[in-house]
């Protein structure tokens, strides 16, 4: 449609119909009915059919510039150039910084438009020991300090994220705190009776940075003096070390290993749940952790994302200590009365912060750079 504006965003892929971000194909759509989205992937997929139908098209880039970010970049600054020819865009979007954002704020300077970058996950963090994060060179560092710098608007997900940022040395003033919410009727609220046994979740892959280790040895901490039952799911990614290190704890048989699950399942895992078990090194924010809020799961973890910004710190502890995890949850479990006013209190918050509510504050910030 002529009279919408017009933006081009950058995604690193998840957006196909089964290698999807649900969260960030969620929003895409949303956004898709008020905007017409030129969405330029830097991975090859077949792309969901629902973005087809939203208004948005789908750029990829050619099969044989293979894993090279910057042949992708130059293609895509090439791109750009062209469509915006045929129909100027209004501004930029890059989600995550490494290569989408520096490619939409090198476009927008390019067409002299605003353009907004979109810190999700570890945009501006290195843990060498288990080599995760972008900022793992200096010359990575000034690249991802010059886009921030450079970029018209800037979001987070959390306010931890954004503090984050400030302690690697990189400043920004003005950033905007926008989590990712969640479809509030799909994970609809029906909190789970803490009686029997007890039933933990774990969601995430199993990876070095979402320290699958530290809820397997809370678990098996809990185990000694509860009933308890636990379910993974996530594709493994480490080879079978983490069923090993379950089986070490005797706990291998207590856990149902489900790997990856269409993300559909999610909501009826968790209203069959009383605590998720979330222990990352580092997260931005963790979709899931509101997934679990909007359902009346008590989510029990380190501080990390949205639960170092909300989370409570009786189910709350530094990243790795799983002793501690262990006794605060097994203290409150004993607390039926404080359970229930910690689901009422996460339910309100996910509901504030509703992916209605996350499209509209991404829908305020591109009328403000399209005005500017």
């Amino acid at each position: 449609m002529e009279n919408r504006a017009r933006l081009a965003v950058f995604v690193p892929g998840g957006i196909g119909i089964n290698d999807n971000i649900p969260s960030l194909l969620d929003i895409l759509c949303r956004l898709g009915a008020l905007y017409d989205l030129s969405i330029y992937s830097f991975s090859r997929l077949t792309s969901h059919p629902a973005l087809g139908t939203n208004n948005c098209t789908i750029s990829y880039p050619p099969a044989l510039f293979g894993n090279n970010s910057l042949l992708k970049i130059l293609f895509y600054l090439w791109r750009i150039r062209k469509d915006h020819a045929q129909r100027a865009f209004s501004a930029t979007h890059g989600f995550w910084i490494m290569s989408q954002g520096i490619t939409a704020v090198l476009a927008a300077k390019m067409l002299r438009i605003p353009s907004i970058v979109s810190l999700l996950g570890g945009d501006v963090v290195y843990f060498p020991t288990i080599n995760y994060g972008s900022v793992r060179t200096v010359a990575h560092k000034k690249m991802i300090t010059w886009c921030i710098q450079n970029a018209d608007r800037v979001t987070v997900l959390t306010r931890f994220q954004e503090q984050v940022m400030k302690a690697n040395g990189i400043s920004r003033e003005h950033v905007a705190i926008i989590p990712f919410g969640v479809n509030i009727t799909q994970f609809s609220f029906r909190p789970h009776a803490t009686s029997g046994c007890l039933e933990f979740i774990f969601i995430g892959n199993l990876n070095r940075v979402k320290d699958p280790y530290t809820a397997i040895r809370t678990f098996s901490l809990l185990t000694k003096n509860r009933d308890c039952h636990l379910t993974v799911v996530g594709s493994d990614t480490l080879a079978g070390v983490v069923q090993e290190y379950a089986r070490s704890l005797n706990v291998y048989e207590r856990i149902e290993w489900k790997g990856k699950v269409r993300h559909e399942t999610i909501p009826s895992l968790l209203h069959s749940t009383d605590f998720l078990l979330l222990t990352s090194l580092f997260e931005g924010e963790a979709v899931v952790v509101m997934e679990a809020f909007a359902c009346g799961v008590i989510v029990a973890g380190t501080r990390v994302g949205l639960l170092a910004d909300v989370g409570d710190d009786d189910v709350t502890v530094e990243s790795g200590d799983a002793i501690g995890l262990a006794e605060k949850i097994d203290r409150l479990i004993s607390q039926p009365k404080r359970l229930q006013e910690m689901r009422v209190k996460n339910r309100k918050l996910a509901e504030d912060y509703s992916i209605e509510w996350t499209c509209s504050e991404f829908s305020r910030l591109y009328e403000e750079v399209v005005k500017k």
